[in-house]
């Protein structure tokens, strides 16, 4: 296989391009080292969502996500939605809206044919670093490793936030041993309330309704909702199949240290936008306190390390049933 790693523009933006004959990826040292585009060549099938404007909209350290170009896919760290650190040393500091590291810049070296990235925590003393290649036919591999730098434990969540687009027909596949959902927004509580467990795949409303939650509806349907997989993944992936392009999308993650996965299908009820974020993270539930109430909070101890790594594979057709590892 052939990879090509070259500097590129993202709208106004500083790139960088890796690129092999299937899959062209790129991302932005300077805002997050955030994957910003990534294209499947054979289809030119735009994967991500991009923002229509030509400008990418900067948001300063501590900003509002949303506020911001809210595209592509970042990494949310130490914390998705905004809450306070609970314990000693750092206890009653507050942790920025989606975390630190989506808006920092991020170091960038390239060692033979890998993008190597790394950054530091502001409001806590941590290095996380991000290696990034391509493997295998249509793979686009992100090796992490969190470093504690302090001698204390730190209690932290990493997940995905990839927007990715749809297509009318797209069918979510999830391990056979997922079984019941856990709500945490929904729209107009169509999916019930916080805290409501249905079940997997065939949601029973309240109203005695049935809610297939495989089958993507239309952009006209104006909706959406997010749950998570309730309790831990049986195995570390989830797909999106793209019927009408002939298309899988997989996710793969180590699942014991990544074990929870959030799922947010947003077909037309926000922001005018038809897509699905698959969020596979080390804790659940979007803040690291309600985690640590559930008790599926992830820590690193004291001078340690944490490793994890996630896969984004594109395949040809809708045969995928799960994998072989």
């Amino acid at each position: 296989m052939s990879v090509r790693i070259y500097v590129s523009q993202y709208k106004n933006q500083r790139a960088i391009t890796i690129e092999s004959e299937r899959i062209a990826a790129q991302f932005l040292p300077g805002i997050g080292a955030k994957l910003a585009s990534l294209i499947y060549k054979p289809l030119g099938f735009e994967v991500l969502v991009q923002k229509p404007w030509k400008e990418y909209r900067v948001q300063p350290y501590d900003g509002n996500y949303v506020a911001g170009e809210c595209s592509g896919l970042d990494d949310m760290f130490p914390t998705i939605d905004e809450c306070y650190y609970e314990s000693y040393p750092w206890k009653g500091t507050r942790l920025p809206d989606h975390g630190e590291v989506w808006s920092l810049p991020w170091d960038l070296t390239v060692e033979r044919e890998r993008l190597c990235f790394v950054t530091h925590g502001v409001r806590f003393p941590y290095r996380l670093e991000k290696r990034v290649s391509l493997v295998g036919e249509g793979t686009l591999h992100f090796a992490y490793q969190l470093t504690n730098l302090s001698p204390f434990e730190f209690a932290f969540m990493w997940a995905a936030h990839p927007m990715i687009n749809l297509e009318e027909g797209a069918e979510l596949v999830l391990p056979s041993g997922v079984k019941e959902i856990v709500t945490v927004l929904s729209q107009d509580d169509a999916l019930g309330t916080y805290g409501d467990h249905f079940t997997w795949p065939v949601a029973k409303l309240p109203d005695g309704q049935e809610w297939d939650l495989r089958w993507m509806k239309p952009k006209s349907a104006r909706r959406f909702a997010k749950y998570f997989v309730r309790g831990r993944m049986p195995e570390g992936w989830c797909a999106l199949k793209y019927h009408r392009s002939n298309l899988t999308l997989v996710l793969s993650f180590p699942v014991d240290r990544v074990p929870y996965l959030g799922i947010l299908p947003n077909e037309g009820g926000w922001d005018d936008l038809y897509n699905i974020f698959l969020e596979p993270g080390t804790a659940p539930l979007d803040r690291i306190d309600v985690a640590r109430l559930h008790h599926q909070l992830s820590t690193v101890p004291g001078k340690g390390t944490y490793e994890w790594y996630l896969d984004i594979t594109l395949l040809n057709g809708t045969g995928f049933t799960g994998l072989n590892k």
